[in-house]
């Protein structure tokens, strides 16, 4: 089968996923711009590419990886009505840069590193948030859809997931590309963290710091147009602290029947709302549940809770900090996390996970397990850089394409 644009769950065996390797755009953050890249720390920036090995390694033996700044180079080169739609974007911060004209003699490879890397002045800033590629695009049934992020900073993020959807092969082929972001008001937000595929008609939505009901709201009138029946659930989120950035920070789907929960937002009572939104004949009907859980049992489907820091309150806290409710499956049952969240893993090993780090899978010591469904897997990540940067491993994954699980 070729890969092209097809995601219908979150744990459907991947075929395709954008990926960009931490490079020189870290180089340039310095303490004065530290908030305003929306980190709290510096990052040693070798060391995070020879943790990202680690990902790498674990997903090159499981589908093919695209690296966005690898795709945008292609779209530039191979086509021109992508120039044009970058340049006029970007227009006025290069005329203020006073670099409109080199920008437009700029060959594809060097158009795309000043993109990315910033690396023409102050009105390009380096993109430090660029590893995190789930953040800025959704890709769900036969679609892909820029984000439309909170923060300005990530702005030039959106045009370069915008220009690749619109224009590369891989997604004019089977026309993917949707964008219901161009007549919104200022206040919509809907990001890539927030938004999870529960099931062909089923969305779960995350709204909190990064993404509002506006940004619901806009994905629902999206989505009516071509389906009669769909659901949307809501789930609140705190603004602060700030590792509860996106749903996937306290809630992520691991296989058939367990979910990753940080249970003190996600399934104990709080007043964090969680809302199911019937979507049929374009009518809008709400109804208000306890938790996400519930939700999802109403329309038939049930799952079993792994809770992040195995459940103690404290450790709840300390490793969902650490992203510890921020796993990537990539197939059912097979699933990415931190190693470093030792209450999560022993949770996860309870459970029925069987625990192998990813380093062993770089040194050739161990091979990625896709085919055996009943074998439930978690390849752990060590991590002291990459964690620092605020997410995980769903967090630094934006899948393209995944097998029906019918076809599993």
């Amino acid at each position: 089968m070729e890969a092209q644009v097809n995601l219908n769950s979150e744990i459907g065996r991947l075929r395709a996923v954008v990926l960009h390797r931490p490079g020189p755009e870290l180089e340039q953050m310095t303490p004065s711009t530290i908030h305003q890249a929306l980190y709290s720390d510096l990052l040693n920036t070798r060391q995070a590419q020879q943790e990202y090995r680690q990902l790498e390694s674990v997903l090159s033996q499981v589908c093919t990886p695209f690296y966005i700044d690898e795709l945008l180079v292609e779209t530039l080169r191979k086509s021109p009505e992508a120039r044009v739609f970058v340049q006029r974007r970007i227009q006025e911060s290069a005329r203020a840069a006073g670099i409109e004209g080199e920008l437009s003699a700029m060959e594809a490879e060097d158009l795309a590193a000043t993109l990315v890397s910033g690396r023409m002045g102050t009105s390009f800033n380096p993109l430090y948030n660029l590893y995190f590629t789930r953040d800025i695009g959704v890709c769900f049934n036969g679609h892909s859809m820029p984000a439309h992020m909170a923060t300005r900073v990530r702005s030039r993020e959106i045009l370069i997931t915008d220009t690749i959807y619109r224009f590369h092969p891989f997604f004019t082929r089977n026309a993917s590309h949707v964008n219901p972001w161009e007549n919104v008001s200022a206040c919509t937000r809907l990001e890539g963290g927030d938004f999870q595929v529960a099931a062909p008609d089923v969305f779960v939505i995350g709204q909190g710091a990064r993404s509002n009901r506006n940004g619901v709201d806009a994905f629902i009138d999206l989505k009516r147009k071509e389906s009669a029946l769909f659901y949307v659930i809501t789930q609140e989120l705190p603004f602060e602290p700030e590792s509860f950035i996106h749903l996937d920070m306290v809630f992520t789907f691991l296989s058939r029947t367990h979910v990753m929960a940080y249970k003190p937002l996600v399934l104990d009572r709080n007043h964090y709302a969680t809302r199911l939104l019937k979507v049929e004949n374009g009518v809008v009907r709400e109804t208000v549940f306890d938790t996400v859980l519930d939700a999802l049992h109403s329309l038939g489907y049930d799952y079993t809770p792994v809770y992040c820091g195995g459940g103690d309150a404290l450790y709840a806290d300390r490793e969902q900090w650490h992203s510890g409710a921020n796993f990537f499956a990539f197939a059912p049952g097979k699933i990415m996390g931190y190693g470093r969240n030792l209450r999560t893993i022993e949770a996860l090993s309870k459970a029925g996970f069987d625990v192998v780090p990813a380093w062993d899978v770089v040194d050739g010591k161990a091979k990625v397990e896709t085919e055996n469904e009943s074998r439930q897997v978690v390849y752990t990540l060590e991590s002291s850089e990459l964690v620092r940067g605020g997410g995980g491993c769903r967090c630094m994954t934006m899948p393209l394409c995944r097998e029906d699980l019918s076809n599993l």
